[in-house]
């Protein structure tokens, strides 16, 4: 398992994963605000109404 995590922490295997640690929770905030939207919907609220400040 040492192993693993050492060969984890080398720079030519970083070099992928921070790119797809950032693509994945690109995605992730995506989803919520999809959801965020729907939930909306299913309550009659119009989510592409603006607020009056």
């Amino acid at each position: 398992m040492q192993d693993f995590f050492n060969n984890l922490l080398q720079p030519a295997v970083l070099v992928f994963l921070i790119p797809l640690a950032g693509i994945g929770l690109g995605g992730l905030s995506m989803w919520f605000k999809h959801q965020e939207r729907i939930e909306k919907i299913r309550q009659g609220i119009d989510p592409d109404a603006r607020s009056r400040d």
